[in-house]
């Protein structure tokens, strides 16, 4: 009887789970391979799947399965699986079938035309689209919870039980961190630019297949593709990397394949034991965060990895031959402040991420309009930065995010840095050498670790608690900003 309750509710949820694997590979193709004039049809196809998707989860079948596996004396690991599966469908309950095919299709739409925009940095050509999209966003925030501020609610949607005012505790700590290191380095300068040569796609291509090699992707169950902003989604058994070409800034795609190499891992070495589960699932975006840049700035970055590589790169590009080792290290750890994130370094990174939570909640306080984005970005540039914005591709345009409808997301990517520091420190215990294993082309043990402290634990705890489990602390900025005064104060001889 036990079992067969929730067998049922668990083939239910998996029909669920694979209608949202089949979207988001319909969204791969709609940033990679379809044709541009498919946008409409594709973002009416998105909202067809979300609203089917969206209407299973809260049928009354869902409900009865649920309450009767509720009553079941079921294991820890099944509990956890209806806790989950309770929590999305209590979530969803609250959201209309038309508001989930609105905001699909409004995503879909503004995206493409972000594209467009970008492409001709005139944030104008898009603004009236992602006005409709916040305020379905807005809609959206206030359905699931009337009761809490807006952001919180949005927050809450990427990562578990955070607030705006627990990520302004780590973040306070983190710039100042940011701040103090950006003060000691200020006046000695290391050259990024010696790296902004011509390289063809085709050997930057190749530079990616070395990474890909390095990391010991399995290329049977992943792919790597081009497209404008370079993103990972897929699960189990296809996984698909995407990265963006440059021809003036090779290391520029060498570090964002590094990075969604990261994402591409976690995806593929969720429990095979718990897939189409919910314990089967990655457990945040921050965690998500914590282990692509884990890869691209702890191991990719990292100076001992680089003395191992950098003759390899060569090999495939000789246009790097005449920069000496030393040179090129410096090159890509140069503390910088720079106008685009993805291709910031590791430092002022974080005050690009802060600047846009800053933003954001200022948006969904109602203190900033949509209008008034292009603005209100360039000021913090220049505040926060001290960089002046000529045009809106390399300032309000430069991210896909907020066009794609994934406002909230942003302060991941530095709680994914908070996190993944703390992991190193944790890691290190059980590894001591594991720089002198990096300095010979070895990650083997330190996948291996990230493997199973991170990605085999899937779902099984929320974000605050995973962090715990693997470190023993609650989560802490202390970690990232010890992380980066060890290593940049070794770069920089401080």
């Amino acid at each position: 009887m036990v079992e067969n309750i929730y067998n049922q509710l668990s083939e239910h949820m998996k029909e669920i789970m694979l209608l949202g694997n089949a979207m988001g590979i319909l969204g791969w193709d709609m940033r990679t391979y379809m044709p541009s004039e498919g946008t409409m049809q594709r973002a009416q196809q998105l909202a067809l799947l979300s609203g089917i998707s969206h209407e299973r989860l809260v049928s009354e079948k869902t409900a009865n399965l649920l309450k009767k596996s509720g009553a079941l004396d079921l294991t820890s690991l099944q509990k956890r699986n209806l806790e989950l599966w309770q929590r999305d469908y209590d979530q969803e309950t609250k959201l209309s079938v038309d508001l989930v095919k609105k905001l699909t299709m409004q995503r879909s739409i503004t995206e493409k035309l972000w594209e467009k925009a970008k492409a001709k940095s005139d944030f104008k050509m898009v603004q009236g689209e992602l006005e409709k999209l916040v305020g379905l966003v807005k809609e959206q925030a206030t359905a699931l919870n009337p009761d809490k501020p807006m952001y919180d609610v949005l927050l809450d949607l990427y990562e578990k039980n955070i607030t705006e005012a627990m990520i302004r505790t780590y973040f306070s700590e983190l710039k100042k961190g940011v701040m103090k290191l950006l003060e000691k380095t200020r006046n000695i300068e290391l050259n990024p630019d010696i790296l902004k040569i011509h390289v063809s796609v085709a050997k930057q291509k190749d530079l990616s297949k070395f990474i890909i090699k390095f990391l010991d992707m399995p290329t049977k169950r992943s792919r790597l593709d081009e497209t404008a902003h370079p993103f990972t989604t897929g699960y189990a058994d296809d996984i698909r990397i995407t990265t963006n070409y440059l021809e003036k800034e090779p290391m520029a795609s060498f570090y964002s394949v590094f990075h969604e190499a990261g994402h591409g891992l976690y995806g593929l070495n969720l429990p095979k034991e718990h897939r189409w589960t919910a314990v089967g699932q990655s457990t945040s975006m921050g965690i998500h965060e914590s282990q692509s840049r884990f890869v691209e700035n702890i191991i990719g970055k990292n100076p001992v990895f680089l003395e191992y590589a950098i003759p390899k790169i060569k090999e495939i590009a000789p246009e790097f031959k005449k920069i000496e080792t030393k040179d090129f290290i410096n090159a890509v750890n140069a503390i910088t402040p720079s106008k685009i994130r993805i291709y910031a370094d590791e430092v002022t990174y974080n005050l690009h991420v802060i600047l846009r939570f800053e933003i954001e909640r200022e948006l969904f306080a109602g203190k900033i309009s949509v209008g008034e984005l292009p603005q209100v970005w360039n000021t913090k540039m220049e505040e926060f930065l001290g960089i002046e914005i000529k045009d809106d591709a390399e300032g309000v345009l430069q991210d896909v995010h907020w066009y794609g409808g994934n406002l909230g997301y942003f302060p991941d990517y530095a709680l994914g840095n908070i996190y993944n520091g703390q992991m190193l420190y944790a890691m290190e215990k059980k590894i001591p050498d594991w720089n002198d294993q990096l300095s010979i082309g070895n990650a083997t043990n330190i996948l291996n670790w990230l493997d199973i402290n991170v990605h085999k634990k899937g779902f099984l705890y929320d974000p605050a608690d995973l962090v715990k489990e693997i470190t023993g602390e609650l989560p802490d900025a202390k970690y990232f900003v010890k992380y980066m005064n060890e290593k940049f104060g070794k770069i920089y001889k401080l």
